[in-house]
């Protein structure tokens, strides 16, 4: 990811994934998924060199940095209608990324070279929640809980771990053949703070209570 290790001009993306869903009469539904990301990529890096045989660096020039990004999500989620208007559902993924960061065109005695070096690690797992309404009418409303841990390692200093649950809740109205929807809810309402490492990707969460509304217009 950008926020990670910045631009990298000309990195290649690879991803592969295999889902399976499936329904029954009775109205439970449950499916799974698993994905693979990887992004590689070189870049130049500026660097001081020594133009003596004196140990201190006072000539500029560059290197080669390779680097490495490997993410394996795997996820499942299992829903159960409750009646006419209710239905419950329950989603996990669990996430582990990997950042390998090495220069190629550096002697491996280089002092200091294993402080440069990436090894970082990051394995997120995430568990939601969820009760939803339905009403023939158009009214709709939204419990959601999430659940979220994270752990990283290979990092100097060591980062902490997070460990939080988010609680939303959102109510709305759609006008009959879906012509639009409106939307009210409140995000984060316990008001939790969080700090995550973004080698994981995962969707942008609300770090305060938050008040969100929403029009949409099908044409």
């Amino acid at each position: 990811p950008e926020s990670v290790a910045g631009l990298i001009p000309g990195a290649g993306f690879q991803s592969i994934g295999v889902g399976f869903d499936q329904s029954f009469a009775s109205g439970t539904f449950f499916g799974s998924e698993a994905v693979q990301l990887n992004s590689e990529g070189f870049r130049s890096v500026g660097i001081l060199t020594n133009s003596t045989f004196l140990p201190i660096p006072d000539a500029p020039g560059k290197t080669t940095q390779h680097l490495q990004f490997r993410e394996r999500n795997i996820s499942a989620f299992a829903g159960q209608l409750l009646g006419e208007w209710f239905s419950a559902g329950v989603r996990f993924r669990t996430s582990t990324a990997t950042l390998v960061g090495r220069f190629p065109d550096l002697h491996p005695a280089t002092v200091g070279l294993g402080r440069l070096q990436q090894d970082d690690e990051a394995n997120l797992d995430q568990v939601s929640l969820s009760l939803n309404f339905n009403h023939s009418s158009g009214v709709f409303a939204q419990w959601e809980s999430l659940w979220t841990h994270q752990e990283s390692s290979g990092y100097n200093p060591p980062l902490a771990k997070s460990d939080f649950w988010q609680h939303s809740m959102m109510v709305g109205y759609r006008f009959p053949r879906r012509r639009a929807e409106v939307r009210l809810g409140i995000l984060n309402m316990a008001d939790t703070d969080f700090r995550l490492n973004p080698l994981n990707l995962h969707a942008d969460l609300p770090r305060t209570r938050t008040l969100t509304a929403s029009l949409r217009l099908n044409f």
